[in-house]
């Protein structure tokens, strides 16, 4: 029996040709860069800090900083620039995740975490050679029962594709059969690649507040009435209006705004500010979360059915006994060309170039491979 990943069957259907040369050996190559690019390892990264904060109970900052520190590039000339695009990465990573931090102290009271990062390979797919293997981020347990929940980094606010979800489907239909029958389906939690802008951002050199329309993309709501309380006290400690004692500065309004907020001319200035920026709060209502973002996809019986039906087996048969390798398959390969890491030894297969020294120069068997490679050569 061959274990094969969901993350395989898509690699096989979006393009064959970068599904042989990184999948697991014999069926491919198995190869990974030698030095990922940055927008490459900024998910694998954010993953590892994730289950290292929630393991070890550390702040998730500091997991991630840890992760980058044992993965850093070489200290070389070749990868200078490299190394400069790894570090602003870091940077954002570790602003990501300090956010994060903030939002799941809101969030997480609501779940409780029974597994993180559960490894299986064991699910045998009905009419093949192979077995589903997976690695479920978390599984939790929430009041409306047992989910798994999955980790995704994106530069996008759109995420309807969840809905159809293949992976979400063969994993649910995996976890009922060796976890529960009562697992109802996968949580995706979204983490984008940006941070919310900051209160100071939000206010105006004529001390307003901005009235932009799109502000409810660019930071949060707590974040965007924190700069209307700054502003409020700044207008009435200006006007006299209000005792205060401290530097005449955003830091310092910032840090009396706990005090003085319960001050009557405030309460009653602060309403009327909200009537004022109405406009903008609400559309924080209107639009989910910007920065991190739930979805929740239940899956039926009859869905998990139908995608093992005609997508899981099929493929599965496919892969086991494959006849033709390419750089394309569905529709839907070439918008994943920019983001993969073969795209110049594939464009020299293409035309017909020497591919094959630049695999052999920049690209290695996967470390996730070789560890398997010794594990059953030590059996």
């Amino acid at each position: 029996m061959r274990p094969i990943s969901i993350s395989e069957f898509k690699r096989f259907n979006n393009c064959r040709l970068r599904w042989y040369w990184s999948s697991a050996p014999p069926r491919g190559l198995g190869l990974a860069p030698r030095v990922s690019l940055p927008e490459l390892s900024f998910g694998r990264a954010i993953h590892a800090a994730l289950q290292i904060g929630y393991d070890e109970q550390i702040p998730f900052a500091e997991a991630y900083q840890r992760v980058a520190d044992e993965n850093q590039p070489p200290d070389t000339l070749l990868f200078r620039e490299y190394r400069k695009k790894y570090y602003e990465q870091v940077g954002l990573g570790v602003d990501v995740l300090k956010h994060y931090q903030t939002w799941s102290e809101k969030h997480d009271p609501d779940y409780k975490f029974l597994a993180t990062e559960t490894k299986w390979d064991s699910i045998e797919l009905p009419g093949t050679e192979a077995t589903l293997s997976a690695i479920i981020d978390a599984v939790v347990e929430r009041n409306d029962g047992l989910w798994l929940l999955d980790f995704k980094t994106t530069t996008s606010t759109t995420t309807t594709w969840t809905r159809q979800d293949p992976q979400a489907t063969a994993y649910v239909y995996a976890a009922r059969k060796l976890i529960s029958p009562d697992v109802r389906g996968m949580i995706f939690r979204f983490l984008r690649k940006k941070v919310p802008g900051d209160w100071k951002s939000m206010i105006l050199k004529d001390g307003s507040v901005t009235t932009r329309k799109s502000v409810a993309k660019e930071t949060t709501l707590d974040t965007y009435l924190r700069a209307m309380g700054v502003a409020v006290v700044k207008d009435l400690v200006e006007k006299g209006l209000l005792d205060y004692d401290g530097e005449p500065t955003l830091d310092g309004y910032n840090a009396a705004l706990s005090t003085l907020q319960h001050d009557p001319e405030f309460k009653m200035c602060f309403t009327f500010a909200k009537g004022i920026y109405r406009e903008q709060l609400e559309s924080f209502n209107k639009v989910p979360d910007q920065f991190i973002w739930e979805v929740t996809e239940y899956r039926t019986d009859k869905q998990i059915e139908n995608y093992m039906r005609h997508f899981i087996v099929p493929t599965a048969k496919e892969i086991l006994n494959v006849k033709w390798i390419g750089p394309t398959g569905l529709s839907s390969a070439y918008s994943h060309c920019a983001r993969c890491p073969f795209k110049e030894p594939c464009r020299l297969a293409m035309e017909g170039a020497d591919y094959r020294t630049l695999l052999k120069e920049e690209f290695e068997l996967s470390p996730h491979y070789q560890e398997e490679l010794e594990d059953e050569d030590s059996d």
